[in-house]
């Protein structure tokens, strides 16, 4: 009666344990906005992300700084001379004056009237004028000045190297976001596979306390399940280790505390089929890596352009508006409008103009190299990443298959080991085969939705408006 009875209870805590650790048969639903409210969150937040957002900012503002030198530009200019000694000058005009002022008034006395013309003193005429000024309004039109122009070309594709960049760089981001983010709910999925391995290790050792208690079973069977309840333990410490590391981890990229609760997102957790829709490998042109190229080959070319300007002289308007005249005042005497047209050609000056026009050139044919091998290392890298998702997905149902092959071998060996049929040796063999095939289910899935995100990548497929907004 009593070995019915234990019999019986076995019976139950068997069916429990089983009912315990088989997984719920993932079903697809509807895609979560968890995931993608993170992403989100991650871009914003992202300190290296907003350094690369002032770089833009700083591009707009040098092409706005060119499209300045077209305009005229406008400044008050003003000197003030205070000088004493230096060089001097003389200009005898009494000597040659004061004969004729002498011979007029002796003239003038003939007949009667007074002289009229005084004697004057020679003159010294200093280099250096003494309390002098020149203040004055000068405004400067470029009318001719190829540098000029090829310098506000320049900056406007610097515009386009830079937000290219800033998109690379946010599409990287949001792959890592996305690949930590699931390497978390995987390292959740292989913690709960070892808490149902102690849970059932926890129940064996229970239940082969009670045999032993009623003289059923030998001690050494209690000391083998209590070895590997440790053992357990010691798997179950290691994952939540790396757990909580990835989850630190995931907080870091998106700039969080690291120690902040990270959501999980149940239809990626038991999604089975939300990676049937894999996107195919896309046309590389869409990639901002050959954009951003394309754009410093443009800039190189007008760089190259600008440094054969010097062929071009530069004209420009030079207007002055202002006084000048000895004592500082302003007066309609010291007034004066002057306007210049000047031209600058340099045409000669060591071959340096010829070299740095070669050098610029160099530099384009290198950038255009580059360009040809980004094409082909994309290329390759979608083709990897197709690749890789395919065989992934593959690897994830056969892994699948063999978890529920697992199940239903521990279900039999459980149902045979508490008849008596089974040793432990039996039990323990497909319990863990069981939480070795949960766990390698979990990688293989999560590993998948890994390799859609390293395609997602590769296609820049991304909608980074959707973000932008």
């Amino acid at each position: 009666m009593m070995s019915k009875s234990i019999n019986n209870i076995r019976n139950i805590i068997s069916y429990f344990i089983v009912f315990q650790v088989f997984f719920v048969i993932p079903i697809s639903s509807q895609n979560s906005k968890i995931l993608d409210n993170y992403v989100i969150a991650g871009i914003e937040n992202n300190l290296a992300l907003q350094q690369k957002q002032l770089n833009l900012e700083k591009s707009l503002k040098a092409l706005k700084e060119a499209n300045g030198l077209f305009l005229p530009s406008i400044g008050v200019e003003a000197q003030y001379i205070v000088a004493n000694g230096g060089r001097t000058n003389s200009l005898p005009v009494g000597d040659m004056l004061n004969p004729v002022y002498t011979t007029l008034n002796q003239m003038l006395q003939s007949s009667g009237q007074p002289a009229q013309f005084p004697q004057i003193e020679n003159e010294e005429i200093k280099f250096l004028p003494n309390d002098y000024h020149d203040t004055k309004m000068r405004m400067i039109l470029p009318l001719v000045n190829a540098e000029i122009y090829y310098n506000r070309k320049i900056k406007k594709e610097m515009i386009g190297v830079a937000q290219a960049e800033l998109n690379v760089y946010k599409r990287e981001l949001i792959k890592e976001i996305k690949t930590a983010y699931i390497r978390y709910l995987q390292s959740i999925k292989v913690v709960e596979a070892y808490n149902s391995a102690l849970e059932l290790v926890n129940e064996a050792l229970r239940v082969n306390r009670k045999l032993v208690e009623n003289q059923m079973a030998e001690i050494e069977k209690v000391y083998r399940m209590e070895a590997e309840k440790s053992q357990v333990e010691a798997q179950l410490t290691k994952a939540e280790n790396v757990m909580r590391s990835a989850a630190s981890y995931f907080n870091f990229l998106i700039n969080q505390p690291l120690q902040t609760y990270v959501l999980t997102d149940s239809l990626l957790m038991d999604s089975h089929t939300a990676i049937q829709a894999s996107p195919e490998f896309s046309n590389v042109k869409s990639r901002e890596e050959l954009e951003q190229l394309n754009s410093a080959i443009k800039s190189a070319d007008y760089l190259f352009k600008l440094k054969k300007s010097w062929l071009i002289p530069s004209i420009s308007n030079v207007t002055d508006f202002g006084y000048q005249g000895y004592y500082y005042k302003f007066d309609n005497e010291q007034r004066y409008v002057m306007n210049t047209i000047t031209l600058s050609w340099p045409i000669f000056n060591g071959f340096q103009n010829r070299n740095k026009a070669s050098q610029a050139r160099i530099e384009r044919e290198t950038l255009e190299s580059q360009m040809a091998e980004a094409e082909q290392q994309i290329e390759l890298q979608g083709r990897v990443a197709e690749g890789n998702l395919e065989t992934a997905i593959k690897s994830t149902t056969a892994n699948y298959n063999s978890l529920l092959s697992s199940k239903e071998y521990y279900k039999v060996i459980s149902k045979q080991y508490t008849v008596g049929q089974k040793a432990m040796l039996d039990l323990l063999d497909a319990r863990n085969q069981l939480t070795t095939a949960q766990i390698n289910y979990s990688v293989a899935y999560f590993d998948s939705l890994v390799r859609l995100a390293e395609l997602e990548r590769a296609n820049a497929s991304y909608d980074l408006n959707s973000i932008n907004k």
